[in-house]
C-alpha cells in the first residue's frame, strides 16, 4: 500500500489540487498547532493533524473551498534546550535520536546548533505530513522567526499595548532558576504547566526560631497536637521577613525567589527539632515537634502542624509515634462522627501513603463541601481573639478558611507564600521549576475584565466539538490572570518597546492563523519585513487606512495591497481550529482572548475541535517506556491510510486512542477486502436484479444517510465503523444473499457500491480511495468528488428488516445446534399465528402512547381468564422487546411468508434442510413449545 501511497501524493502535488485560491465557492478555513521542530514527529503527533485532515476533505467534498496551511514554531524554549543537550552529550537525548528516530550519528553532533535543528526537523515533519496524506497548501509555509512574520507580531503587540492589555507588573510565575526565566507549558518536560497554589504559613515559635507551618487548611488550626519535621532532612534557620525561621535548606532556597533578602543564618538537623516543643499562635498551646518521614522537604517549608482528627495522615502516623495523644475535634460534617479522619482510616486500614493521599483527598473534599466549623471551637482560641474569631462558629469551612487566613496575616501572626501545586515540574533543561515574584516583568493580562468578557463573549458564539470540553474553556478563561509574555532566551521576536526581551512562544502563536491567509503573497511580491508597517498591517487585517497613503508609505502598488486584503477578507474568519485537549488552559485559550482583542466580532474564529491522547498498547508513550514509534516508520510499517483510521477514527474526539497491532491488522484486512473487489468485479457477468441487490443498495444509501450527519458533528469514529466495517459486512451478506440463490452478484451493483465506497472511505484513507477510484475508469481525483448524496429511491427499509429478521432466526438456531447433542438433518421453524402479530403491534402501539396492561387488556375483551392470560403474555413480550424487533414487528409482516421469502439464504448459512410451517396447538402439545409473533418456535431434528 506504500507504492499507492507515493504515487497519489505525487499526482496530488503536481496537480496542486489542495492549493487554494479565492473563488466563488463557499470557503472553509481550518488549521492546526503548527508543530516545534525540535524532534521528528511520534506516533502520538499525527492524530490531531490527521483529525483536521479528515475534516478539510470532508468539507472539500462537501463543495467548499477549502484552505488547510501550515507553518513551523521556532519561537521560545523548546528548540534551543533541545539543541543544549545535544551540545552537552546528553546520553539520553543523543540515544533517542539515534536507536528510537534513526537520525544518522553523522547528523547528531550539527544538532547542538539551535536553527540547524529546527530546519532539519522542520523538514523531517513535512515529509512526514506529506506521507501522512495531509491535503495541505504548502505555498503558505512560514517559520515565526521569518522577519515579515516577526512584523506581524510586532503589530499584534503594540495593538495589545495600546489597549492596555499588556501591563509591566509584578506577579508570580513559574521560573527556571538556572536560566532565570519564566517557564510556561512549552518549555517544561512533557509540557506541564506549572500550576500555582497558595500555602498559608502559621508561625509556631520554638525555643531555636519560628516553626512555620504550611497548610492549606488554616480553619484546622484549632485542633493542631503536634508539628511534624522530617527527621532525615537538614533545615536552615534563616532570617525571612527579619524574622527566625526554621525551614527545609531546599525551602530556603526557593523562597529567596518570592520574599527579598532571604538568609541562611546555620543548619540544624532535623532530629535535633525533635527534642523542641513549639507555641500554636491561636490557641496559645504548647505542642511537641514529632518526627514525620512522610513530610516532603522540598514542598512548601517543610515544617507541618498535625491536626489527627481531619487529616488522615497525621492520625495514622500519629498512632505509630505518640499513641496517647488527645485529638481535638474542628469540624462537623454530617454522616461523620467526631474524628472523621480517624473514622475513614480504621474503616479503609490504608496500607502505604498512596492510600493515605487518597483518603486525604476524599476526607479534605468531604469537610471543604458539606463541613462547618464546630460550636466549641472558640474554647481553644486564646482569650483575647475570641471576640474577633466569634463569627466562624457554624460557619461552612470555605467562609471559615477565609477569615481565619485573613485573622493570622493581620495579625503578624503569618504569612502567604505560593507553591507550584502540580510540582515536580522540570524546565526542559532540566531543572525543577520553583515560583518567582517577578518584578518589572512584561505580562498579558488575561485577568483585565473587559478583555475576559470579550474572550468569554467570543467563546459563547463558537462551536465547541466536542461540545463537552466547553466547560474546560468556560473554566480556563475564568482561571487565567496575567501571563508572562518574554522571555531572555531563546528564538523569537524582540519585545518591540523593550528588545533586551523577546516574545515567548505561548504568546506568538495566537493569531498566526490571519498571516496564512496572505503568507504565500508577501512571498509572491517579494515584499520585505521593512514595508510590513503598522499602516500596511492596520489595512490588511482590520481595512482601516487610505490604500493610497498605505502604499506611498510602504512603497508597496496599490493593487498588490488590495489583493492582499481581498485574500484575507475571502479567507478570515478562520471556521475550525484543531489542537489538542492539554492545550485548552493555555495555547487555546489564548488564540480566543487574543482573537476578541484584535479582531472585530465579524472576524471572530467560529469552531475549536479538540481531541485527546494516543496510547500506544494501552500505554502513554515516554521516553522511560522506550515505546516512541517514529511517525514517518509507522506509515513505512502500515501504510498512511491504516495509521490514518487507527490515530483518528477509532475513538471519539474527547477520549485518548490506543494504537494497538490488532486495530490496525483489522483496519488493514477491511481496506484490502475492498481493494480486492475490484478484481472481483472485472471477473462477474452477472446482471440479475432481485432482493439481494435491492437490499444492497438500499443498505449503501442507508449508510450515506446514517455517515453524513456523523461527518458533519466529528463523530468519526461511529461514521468509519459504518463505512468500513459495516459495509464491508454488508457486502459479505449480500455476497451469501446470490450464493444462496445460486448465482454471482451483480457486477453493476457492486461497482456502484465500490464507487460510493471509495467516496466515503476518501477524507479518511485518501490513498487508497484514489486507487479503488482510479481503477474503476474514473481519470478525477476522488478528493475533488462530491459527497455522495443520499437517494431515497433506493432506499427499501422493509427489505432491510426482513433481511435482519432473516438473520436473528439464524442466530437463534445457531444457539440451540450449540447445546443439541446429536446430529441435526432438519430444522422446523414453527411461526405464531397472524393474529398474534397484530395483537404485539396493538401492545406497542399502547406502550408507545403511555398506556398499561391494563389499558391493553380491556381494549381487547377477552371471553375467559385463557384469552386474558395469552393477552397478559404478549404485552409483558411486548414490553421487553428490543428496538430491533420493534423496528420489524412494526411492519406487521405476514411472517409465515417472511421465513419462507428468506429460506434459501437460511438454509445456506445453516448448511442444513429447512422447513417453515404456523404454529399450532397440535405443535404445542407435540413438542410442549410456544410461539410468539417474531419468536417463532425452533424444533431440531
Amino acid at each position: 500500500m506504500v507504492n499507492i501511497s507515493q504515487k497519489w501524493q505525487k499526482k496530488w502535488e503536481e496537480s496542486k489540487i489542495f492549493e487554494s485560491n479565492p473563488d466563488s465557492r463557499k470557503k472553509f478555513f481550518t488549521t492546526v498547532a503548527f508543530p516545534y521542530p525540535n524532534s521528528p514527529f511520534h506516533l502520538g503527533h499525527g492524530r490531531t493533524y490527521t483529525t483536521a485532515d479528515i475534516y478539510a476533505r470532508y468539507m472539500r467534498m462537501k463543495g467548499y473551498n477549502v484552505l488547510f496551511p501550515m507553518g513551523f514554531h521556532y519561537t521560545g524554549t523548546p528548540i534551543i534546550t533541545m539543541a543544549d543537550d545535544v551540545a552537552k552529550g546528553e546520553k539520553e537525548v543523543i540515544d533517542i535520536f539515534k536507536n528510537i528516530y534513526e537520525i544518522p550519528p553523522e547528523d547528531i553532533p550539527k544538532l547542538s546548533d539551535p536553527l540547524f535543528m529546527a530546519n532539519y526537523f522542520k523538514e523531517d515533519i513535512k515529509k512526514a505530513m506529506k506521507e501522512l496524506g495531509l491535503s495541505i497548501d504548502w505555498r503558505r509555509e512560514f517559520t515565526t522567526i521569518d522577519p515579515e512574520f516577526s512584523s506581524f507580531i510586532v503589530w499584534q503587540f503594540n495593538k495589545l499595548q495600546q489597549q492596555g492589555y499588556i501591563v509591566k507588573d509584578t506577579h508570580p510565575v513559574g521560573w527556571c532558576p538556572v536560566h532565570h526565566l519564566p517557564v510556561g507549558m512549552h518549555d517544561t518536560k512533557g509540557d506541564v504547566e506549572p500550576d500555582i497554589g497558595e500555602y498559608v504559613l502559621i508561625y509556631f515559635e520554638s525555643e531555636k526560631g519560628i516553626l512555620p507551618v504550611a497548610t492549606l487548611r488554616p480553619e484546622t488550626i484549632f485542633g493542631v497536637v503536634a508539628v511534624w519535621v522530617n527527621p532525615k532532612v537538614t533545615y536552615a534557620i534563616t532570617e525571612i521577613d527579619g524574622k527566625r525561621m526554621i525551614v527545609t535548606e531546599r525551602a530556603a532556597f526557593k523562597l529567596s525567589f518570592q520574599i527579598d533578602n532571604v538568609k541562611v543564618l546555620d543548619k540544624i538537623s532535623g532530629s535535633d527539632l525533635i527534642k523542641l516543643t513549639a507555641i500554636n499562635p491561636i490557641t496559645g498551646q504548647s505542642v511537641l515537634v514529632l518526627p514525620g518521614e512522610f513530610v516532603d522537604p522540598d514542598m512548601a517549608t517543610g515544617v507541618v502542624m498535625s491536626v489527627p482528627a481531619h487529616a488522615p495522615f497525621d492520625y495514622y502516623y500519629l498512632k505509630k509515634v505518640s499513641p496517647n495523644t488527645q485529638i481535638i475535634p474542628v469540624i462537623k460534617v454530617e454522616g461523620y462522627g467526631e474524628f472523621p479522619a480517624a473514622e475513614v482510616v480504621e474503616k479503609e486500614k490504608p496500607k502505604n501513603d498512596a492510600d493515605l493521599k487518597k483518603l486525604t483527598e476524599l476526607v479534605y473534599r468531604t469537610e471543604y463541601n458539606k463541613g462547618k466549623m464546630r460550636d466549641d471551637v472558640l474554647l481553644r482560641a486564646k482569650p483575647e481573639y475570641r471576640e474577633e474569631l466569634k463569627g466562624i462558629v457554624g460557619l461552612p469551612v470555605p467562609e471559615a478558611r477565609k477569615i481565619i487566613t485573613d485573622f493570622i496575616i493581620n495579625h503578624g501572626l503569618g504569612r502567604k507564600i505560593l507553591e507550584i501545586m502540580n510540582r515536580p515540574v522540570y524546565c526542559r533543561c532540566g531543572n525543577e521549576v520553583v515560583v518567582k515574584i517577578l518584578k518589572d516583568q512584561w505580562f498579558l493580562d488575561y485577568g483585565n475584565p473587559e478583555w475576559k468578557a470579550k474572550a468569554k463573549r467570543l467563546l459563547s458564539m463558537m462551536r465547541i466539538v466536542p461540545e463537552e470540553a466547553r466547560k474546560d474553556f468556560e473554566y480556563a478563561l475564568d482561571w487565567l490572570q496575567k501571563r508572562a509574555c518574554a522571555r531572555t532566551r531563546g528564538l523569537g521576536t524582540p519585545l518591540p518597546w523593550d528588545k533586551k526581551w523577546i516574545i515567548e512562544s505561548l504568546s506568538d502563536s495566537t493569531i498566526y492563523m490571519a498571516y496564512y491567509t496572505i503568507a504565500h503573497k508577501i512571498k509572491k511580491y517579494n515584499l520585505h519585513a521593512s514595508q510590513l508597517t503598522f499602516e500596511f498591517w492596520d489595512y490588511v487585517m482590520l481595512g482601516k487606512g487610505n490604500v493610497e497613503e498605505v502604499s506611498k508609505a510602504t512603497n508597496i502598488p496599490v493593487e498588490v495591497l488590495q489583493d492582499l486584503r481581498n485574500e484575507f477578507t475571502y479567507w478570515y474568519p478562520l471556521d475550525m481550529r484543531h489542537s489538542g485537549s492539554d492545550l485548552i488552559p493555555n495555547h487555546l485559550s489564548f488564540f480566543i482572548y487574543n482573537h476578541a482583542a484584535i479582531f472585530p466580532e465579524n472576524l471572530w474564529p467560529k469552531g475549536i475541535a479538540v481531541n485527546g491522547l494516543v496510547l500506544y498498547e494501552g500505554k502513554k508513550m515516554s521516553k522511560s517506556l522506550r515505546n516512541i514509534i517514529p511517525l514517518r516508520k509507522a506509515i513505512r510499517i502500515y501504510s498512511p491510510d491504516v495509521i490514518r483510521i487507527t490515530l483518528a477514527a477509532t475513538a471519539d474526539m474527547g477520549s485518548e486512542t490506543n494504537f494497538t497491532e490488532t486495530v490496525a491488522k483489522s483496519v488493514t484486512d477491511n481496506l484490502k477486502k475492498f481493494y480486492d473487489m475490484i478484481t472481483t468485479i472485472k471477473g462477474l457477468d452477472s446482471k440479475e436484479f432481485g432482493v439481494p441487490e435491492k437490499w444492497m443498495l438500499s443498505r449503501l444509501y442507508s449508510t450515506i444517510k446514517e455517515v453524513t450527519p456523523m461527518m458533519d458533528e466529528m463523530r468519526f469514529r461511529e461514521a468509519l465503523n459504518e463505512i468500513l466495517f459495516g459495509l464491508s459486512s454488508d457486502i459479505n451478506d449480500y455476497v451469501e444473499m446470490t450464493k444462496a440463490e445460486g448465482r454471482n452478484p451483480n457486477a453493476e451493483v457492486l461497482k456502484e457500491v465500490l464507487e460510493t465506497w471509495s467516496k466515503l472511505i476518501s477524507p479518511f484513507a485518501p490513498h487508497i480511495a484514489e486507487e479503488v477510484w482510479n481503477s474503476l475508469g474514473h481519470n478525477t481525483f476522488v478528493s475533488l468528488e462530491e459527497w455522495p448524496k443520499f437517494d431515497e429511491s433506493k432506499v427499501d427499509i422493509k427489505t432491510e428488516v426482513a433481511h435482519e429478521y432473516h438473520k436473528l432466526i439464524i442466530d437463534d438456531v445457531k444457539a440451540i445446534l450449540n447445546v443439541y447433542k446429536g446430529t441435526p438433518k432438519l430444522v422446523k421453524i414453527y411461526v405464531a399465528d397472524k393474529s398474534k402479530m397484530q395483537l404485539l403491534i396493538d401492545a406497542l402501539n399502547v406502550i408507545n402512547s403511555g398506556g398499561n396492561m391494563k389499558t391493553f387488556i380491556s381494549s381487547h375483551k377477552p371471553k375467559n381468564s385463557e384469552e386474558a392470560k395469552e393477552l397478559q403474555k404478549i404485552f409483558q413480550y411486548a414490553q421487553g422487546l428490543g428496538d430491533e424487533m420493534k423496528k420489524i414487528a412494526s411492519y406487521g409482516f405476514d411472517e409465515e411468508e417472511l421465513v419462507k421469502e428468506g429460506l434459501s439464504y437460511i438454509k445456506y448459512k445453516l448448511g442444513l434442510e429447512v422447513k417453515a410451517e404456523r404454529f399450532t396447538d397440535e405443535i404445542k402439545k407435540k413438542y410442549n413449545k410456544d410461539a410468539l409473533p417474531l419468536r417463532p418456535a425452533i424444533i431440531i431434528e
